[in-house]
C-alpha cells in the first residue's frame, strides 16, 4: 500500500473519530460541528480571489447571512437571498479582487450550505437522530471510499477528463454499488427509526448524487486552477473538498423526506 493511500486512510480514520461523536449525540454538540464547518468551509470560499485580500472579513460575512437564512423562515428567506445576491455585486463593484463569477459561487455556496443545515434540521427533528445523519453519511462516503480503491485497482477508464481527469468509469461504478450496499443495509438492518421505502429510495439515490456533487466542486476547483479547496486535512484537502458529496446528498435526503411528509 502506497504512503499516499495510508496517509488518506489515516486522516480519514481521525476525521471519523471527531465526527461520529457530535453527530451521534445531537443537539449543541452537532450544532458546533455543522457551525465549524460552515465557517472552515467559508474561510475557503472567501479565499477563491486575491491572495493578498484578507479572507476573514468576507468569511464572517458568509457565516452571518447563512445561519440568518437557516433562521428566518419561510417568509423571509427569499428576502434575505435577494438582499445577500445585492450586497455581494456592491462589494464586487468597489473590490477589484471579487468577480462577477466569484460573487454568484459565493451566492450559490451560501445557498448550499442553507439547505444542508436545514436537511439536518429536519433529520434530528424527525426522531431519525443521529442514525439519519450515519445513513447519509453512509451513502455519501461508502460510495466516495469504494470510488477511490475501485478506481485504483481496477480503473482504466476515464469518467470525464476535462472535470476531474483522475476519476474513471470503474471507480465510478464501483463506489455508487457500495455506497448503495452500505447504506441500504446500515438503514434496514441496524436502524429503527427510518422507514424501509426512505431507506430504499436513499440508498438509490444517494450515492449518484455524492458522484454528481464530487463532480460539481471538482469543476469549481478546475475554473480556479487548484487542485484542493485548502489543505486542513493531509491527504483530503480542505474541508469543502470532505464535505463537497456530503452537502449535496443532504440536501436531496432532505427533499426525500418532504416527500414521505417528514417533517413537513
Amino acid at each position: 500500500m502506497s504512503k499516499k493511500m495510508l496517509t488518506k486512510i489515516g486522516t480519514a480514520l481521525a476525521i471519523v473519530a471527531v465526527v461520529v461523536p457530535p453527530v451521534l449525540l445531537g443537539g449543541i454538540w452537532m450544532d458546533l460541528l455543522a457551525g465549524a464547518v460552515i465557517l472552515l468551509g467559508s474561510y475557503e470560499i472567501a479565499g477563491l480571489k486575491d491572495e493578498s485580500s484578507p479572507q476573514w472579513p468576507m468569511t464572517i460575512l458568509i457565516v452571518v447571512v447563512v445561519f440568518v437564512m437557516r433562521y428566518c423562515g419561510t417568509m423571509w428567506f427569499p428576502v434575505t437571498a435577494g438582499a445577500w445576491i445585492v450586497l455581494l455585486f456592491i462589494i464586487s463593484l468597489f473590490d477589484e479582487t471579487i468577480t462577477s463569477d466569484q460573487v454568484v459561487y459565493t451566492f450559490t455556496m451560501s445557498l448550499i450550505f442553507v439547505f444542508a443545515l436545514q436537511a439536518i434540521d429536519r433529520i434530528y427533528a424527525s426522531g431519525f437522530k443521529g442514525a439519519g445523519m450515519l445513513y447519509v453519511g453512509l451513502a455519501c462516503y461508502g460510495c466516495d471510499t469504494g470510488a477511490y480503491f475501485f478506481g485504483s485497482f481496477f480503473g482504466k477508464h476515464k469518467l470525464i477528463p476535462r472535470v476531474s481527469p483522475n476519476k474513471t468509469w470503474e471507480g465510478a461504478v464501483g463506489g455508487y454499488f457500495c455506497g448503495m450496499i452500505v447504506s441500504m443495509l446500515f438503514g434496514i438492518f441496524l436502524s429503527d427509526t427510518m422507514p424501509n421505502d426512505l431507506v430504499i429510495a436513499g440508498s438509490i439515490i444517494l450515492p449518484f448524487i455524492a458522484e454528481i456533487g464530487d463532480l460539481a466542486f471538482s469543476q469549481i476547483k478546475r475554473r480556479w486552477n487548484m487542485k484542493d479547496f485548502g489543505s486542513l486535512f493531509p491527504g483530503h484537502g480542505g474541508v469543502l473538498d470532505r464535505v463537497d458529496s456530503l452537502l449535496f446528498c443532504l440536501m436531496i435526503f432532505n427533499a426525500l423526506m418532504i416527500w414521505k411528509g417528514i417533517g413537513v
